[in-house]
């Protein structure tokens, strides 16, 4: 995958995110933090958001990390009030934090693509946040609507740089951009936990 960075609006803070489907960075509608992300409280502190933020994330706590990342739990979360710009498009989007997304997954932070992501869509449906969809399976129209997050490969579209190239390719294109530009890299991540028996 690689590791990409987003700035905040205000360019307070960069937070990276690790992404398998750099390719799907022009259909990044929102963010999500996880309740327990480092910088959560920074970003609220002080705004009309703070309380219900803060009451979000402890409630989030109580819960345990499986039923927080079981699929068919209802989609849950605050928006910040604040913004992070999409380094691809230079779009602002809409910060939230939900409980599905974990800090012991990658860094607690993801950039959401409901078009292509069955949580984002679920998410992005249950708080009327927009879905774009990037990439159209071969022979169908780009603007048929989706009934469901579409995760297959395709031809790219509505995709800047990567517009008509097959979204297998476009993953390592998008990676060498972002390097190339400072603003990410191709990268590894692994999910290795301690474990006994």
């Amino acid at each position: 995958g690689a590791r990409v960075v987003f700035r905040m609006e205000d360019g307070s803070h960069e937070i990276p995110v690790f992404t398998t489907r750099p390719d799907t960075l022009f259909g990044a509608t929102f963010f999500i933090l996880a309740p327990e992300h480092p910088l959560l409280n920074a970003l609220v502190e002080g705004r009309p958001e703070e309380a219900a933020v803060r009451e979000y994330a402890a409630a989030a706590a109580r819960a345990s990390a499986a039923d927080r990342g079981d699929a068919d739990r209802p989609k849950t979360g605050v928006f910040t009030g604040r913004h992070v710009v999409n380094p691809v498009n230079g779009e602002e989007i809409p910060v939230w934090v939900a409980d599905y997304v974990l800090m012991d997954y990658g860094t607690g932070a993801i950039m959401a693509a409901p078009a292509h992501d069955a949580r984002d869509f679920a998410f992005a449906t249950a708080h009327g946040l927009p879905i774009r969809r990037v990439i159209a399976p071969e022979g169908e129209d780009a603007g048929t609507p989706l009934e469901e997050a579409y995760t297959g490969p395709g031809r790219m579209v509505a995709s800047g740089f990567l517009d008509g190239i097959d979204s297998r390719e476009a993953i390592a294109a998008a990676a060498a951009w972002l390097s190339e530009k400072g603003l990410g890299e191709a990268t590894v991540g692994y999910r290795l936990r301690d474990w006994l028996i």
